[in-house]
């Protein structure tokens, strides 16, 4: 009787230090590290633009249809 006692107050116990801990990491592993990208090194957040000197260009004519799927497949 005790024991099944003491087993319950241990689950209640774990589950309240998991949820504390997983909240902790959580404001701290992203939180602040997301504070200092944005301070520190804007750029990584930001979607690169294509430069103007570039001879890359964008892909046109690629649109898929049923006959290209079946005749790939």
């Amino acid at each position: 009787m005790i024991k099944k006692i003491i087993r319950e107050y241990i689950k209640i116990i774990q589950k309240i230090f998991i949820t504390a801990v997983l909240f902790i990491l959580y404001i701290f592993g992203f939180g602040i590290t997301l504070i200092f990208v944005t301070i520190f090194n804007k750029k990584l957040l930001k979607a690169e633009t294509r430069k103007k000197d570039t001879c890359w260009k964008d892909t046109e004519g690629y649109e898929n249809d049923i006959n290209d799927c079946i005749r790939e497949s």
